[in-house]
């Protein structure tokens, strides 16, 4: 969507794929969002501020930790987080909901400031901190859901409505930029022992400047789990409503473990896992995290098939169309079907395109999607590998429930049947628990 003017779906497609691909040099600035950056207060966040040089700064540290070649760094963090996870699932299948929040906060505070969490299901101050700072940024980072966007001087009305939710999560806010941070810093300069983590790494290098170290971190914590949130909650959906995929893919990963003699899957083993692959790409196609992407900003003129794009326009990716283009995933695109990825072989078809633009465009891609990839990965075969999930009495695909609206999609709440496969899987998951449950 171009702000202003309107175009066919067709049309519109094309010029999105033009504009945010990397033809245009001048695509990746940000639009002034009063809501979000000014009253919510994540100006700070360089997902969200407009290009420059604290911007390329701020992505160049986070990109450090995050490229293709580094995140295998956090593997054995993922792996301890999975299986808390599972732990938690058995205790308590019913609160998965609560769990898969809990084992995304947990991983990566642990990963970006080697802190603790509390046990999940009990309050814990970062993980509400992070929370209430992400439905903040669902909220208000839909371009022009609140008024202020377009008139940024109702800003200065100290009693309108969005200035008391803009306070609340601000507040949330400032904790998630601050505390963790301060804590690992204070630690650090007083000698005490401190869990490695990408925080301590940078303040120990000195490379940039300590803001910048800090609100780069504190970008990553504040909202580094909303994609997996979202995601996990949207396959549990998926299994509870298609037990046949569900099968499959039990099949295959039970296939795989037999084979090489172990309990549970690995990142060694996703080259011979591809319906895991397949349901990871479904997922992320099916109900895409963000369906109408952050607006990007023309920072110059430019000429496409005879379009005259002025600079100043905001462009508004629309994700979920591109994920359901018949012409490219086939006439069911809003049916959940992992084997559209597949060749008639069951090996991953390349001719099928990859669900890459869940992840953003251009310039202002997530950096973290390859970490993304590998955690939905490793959460999503160990489930399988452990627990079966079904649908309650009543639910089906006719009855599923809907999606959340704002930035950032999500199902509503909703209940499903959780299990254990077999006494033996229930005996791998509790020794797994026992030994990594955070103190």
């Amino acid at each position: 969507m171009f702000l202003g003017r309107m175009f066919s779906s067709s049309t519109l497609q094309r010029l999105q794929r033009h504009c945010l691909k990397g033809n245009l040099r001048s695509t990746g600035d940000r639009p002034r969002m009063t809501m979000l950056n000014e009253l919510v207060g994540l100006s700070w966040h360089f997902g969200f501020m407009p290009q420059g040089n604290t911007w390329k700064t701020h992505r160049r540290i986070f990109a450090n930790d995050f490229n293709s070649a580094s995140v295998s760094q956090f593997r054995p963090h993922q792996l301890k987080w999975r299986d808390i996870f599972l732990g938690n699932l058995l205790k308590t299948p019913n609160d998965f909901e609560t769990h898969i929040q809990h084992l995304a906060s947990g991983l990566s505070l642990d990963m970006v400031f080697g802190l603790d969490v509390q046990p999940s299901g009990k309050p814990d101050p970062f993980i509400h901190a992070a929370t209430q700072a992400v439905e903040g940024l669902a909220a208000a980072g839909l371009f022009g859901t609140y008024v202020v966007d377009y008139l940024p001087l109702l800003k200065h009305l100290p009693f309108a409505q969005f200035q008391r939710q803009a306070k609340a999560w601000k507040t949330s806010v400032d904790i998630a930029v601050t505390v963790p941070f301060n804590i690992v810093k204070t630690n650090m300069a007083e000698g005490k022992d401190v869990q490695p983590s990408i925080a301590s790494s940078l303040i120990e290098a000195a490379a940039f400047a300590e803001a910048d170290i800090q609100k780069t971190t504190s970008s990553t914590f504040a909202n580094g789990s909303a994609a997996v949130v979202s995601a996990l909650r949207t396959f549990v959906l998926a299994m509870s409503l298609n037990p046949g995929i569900q099968s499959k893919a039990q099949n295959e990963i039970d296939a795989v473990l037999l084979n090489a003699g172990k309990s549970l899957p690995d990142f060694g083993d996703e080259a011979s896992c591809p319906w895991i692959t397949a349901i990871v790409k479904e997922v992320l196609r099916w109900n895409p995290v963000v369906p109408l992407a952050f607006p990007h900003k023309l920072t110059a003129d430019d000429v496409y098939n005879g379009y005259h794009l002025p600079a100043g326009s905001v462009i508004l990716p629309n994700a979920w169309a591109m994920l359901h283009n018949a012409k490219v995933y086939g006439e069911d695109v809003s049916s959940f079907r992992p084997e559209r990825f597949l060749t008639k072989e069951g090996k991953l078809d390349p001719s099928i395109k990859s669900p890459d633009v869940a992840f953003g465009f251009g310039r202002r891609v997530c950096p973290a999607r390859n970490l993304v990839l590998s955690e939905l990965f490793i959460f999503i075969a160990s489930t399988l590998a452990m627990f079966e999930i079904s649908s309650i009495e009543g639910t089906n695909r006719e009855t599923a429930p809907g999606y959340t609206s704002g930035l950032l999609r999500y199902p509503v709440r909703f209940s499903c049947k959780i299990r254990s496969r077999s006494p033996r899987h229930e005996n791998i998951v509790e020794a797994l628990a026992q030994r990594n449950e955070p103190n």
